[in-house]
């Protein structure tokens, strides 16, 4: 070997992968597939989800889902301002203070989630005009919404009363329409799943709280405090129809835009492809959800179980999402390639340039684009490599 071959060499031997059969750089995960070796489970690493390897896929969890680009250092900070958000709201609500309670419950994710963006500038400047075309556009669609339905069916924090089929079918199936036209018209150069989830989860966020403003303006003009004592009633009614509202919408939205992002660019090596998990599946079961919630916040009487109710849908979808973005992540990739050596954005080791993280697993698409190591922000513009 010559004294130039020996300086470009990289300081460590490549192995085999046994679950992609690739030479890879030596660690926990494969850098090319994101297999775990030393986890029984090997390819489908349930232990350690690609977008938070420290987390389980199947958690619960609103940051780390809906936020995947956070670092995990950084994630606690934003999971307290979520909770101490959700108790602004009770005690709004306990000092009789209804619309601010509604107004904080209805702004709590929208700004958190550009809060988001704007901490880890998960874009660079331009692409942030298409983020916040597709928000304002969600906004635009949710007054819009809310306007429009407003002359047939007389809308509160209960539902309407025009029947099971419009409440319940129509309604539900044309906001989740109207809430995916943002991320499908406005963000075709974009790649990646993620990006697919971020633009869904911005339209999302953005239909809701243009639909809980509008729809409840009358609530938010009405004198500042109210005439009596809020019940727990109507403080569980804000937390529905803005809070919960909006994590369903969020999930729904997010993991069909994702799905769509993935079937076009056709990104996928096909390692975890299962019909539960392609286009079709994920849009019907966004649909189910929707027009079930909508039956149920229909025909149950007591607002507190539909309460439950939407809350233990949130968790559920929540849950969805995490599996099928894991899967898309994992899927995610192109031809095989070793990059030189750079800081993980997640364990800030210094290792290969690969599509997953060799130390610790995250997949690489999980940082923010201007943070990663040259070739691998080229392919995620659609560069070749």
């Amino acid at each position: 070997m010559t004294e130039t071959a020996a300086a470009e060499a990289p300081p460590y031997e490549l192995g085999e992968c046994p679950y992609c059969g690739e030479l890879v750089p030596p660690g926990a995960f494969c850098g090319n597939c994101g297999a775990h070796f030393s986890d029984p489970g090997g390819r489908e690493r349930l232990h350690h989800y690609a977008a938070a390897p420290h987390e389980h896929v199947l958690r619960m969890a609103v940051v780390s889902t809906l936020f995947p680009h956070l670092p995990h250092r950084h994630a606690h900070l934003f999971r307290e301002t979520f909770g101490a958000g959700l108790l602004i709201v009770v005690l709004l609500g306990a000092l009789r203070l209804y619309a601010p309670a509604l107004l904080v419950a209805a702004l709590l994710l929208p700004v958190l989630y550009m809060l988001y963006l704007y901490e880890v500038e998960v874009y660079e400047s331009e692409p942030w005009k298409v983020m916040l075309a597709t928000l304002g556009m969600g906004v635009a669609f949710g007054v819009g919404y809310s306007l429009g339905f407003g002359h047939i069916a007389s809308a509160t924090l209960h539902g309407t009363k025009q029947g099971p089929l419009f409440d319940g079918v129509l309604l539900p199936v044309v906001a989740q329409i109207l809430m995916l036209v943002g991320p499908l018209l406005l963000s075709s150069r974009f790649v990646e799943v993620l990006d697919g989830l971020s633009f869904g989860v911005a339209s999302a966020l953005g239909f809701t709280v243009g639909l809980v403003i509008t729809g409840y303006w009358h609530t938010l003009t009405a004198p500042l405090f109210g005439a009596g004592s809020v019940s727990t009633q109507e403080i569980a009614a804000v937390v529905r129809a803005a809070i919960l509202a909006a994590l369903v919408n969020a999930a729904t939205t997010g993991t069909v835009s994702a799905s769509f992002w993935a079937a076009r660019k056709s990104r996928s090596r096909r390692w975890h492809a299962h019909p539960l998990l392609g286009l079709p599946a994920v849009a019907a079961t966004a649909v189910v959800a929707q027009v079930g919630l909508g039956l149920a916040t229909y025909f149950v009487a007591s607002l507190l179980l539909v309460v439950i109710l939407w809350g233990i849908a949130a968790a559920v979808l929540l849950v969805w999402v995490r599996v099928s973005l894991h899967h898309a992540l994992l899927d995610e990739g192109a031809e095989h390639h070793v990059g030189g050596l750079s800081a993980c954005s997640e364990c800030h080791r210094l290792v290969p340039a690969m599509y997953f993280c060799p130390a610790c697993g995250v997949a690489r698409s999980a940082a923010p684009k201007h943070a990663r190591p040259g070739a691998l922000r080229g392919r995620a513009n659609g560069e070749p490599a």
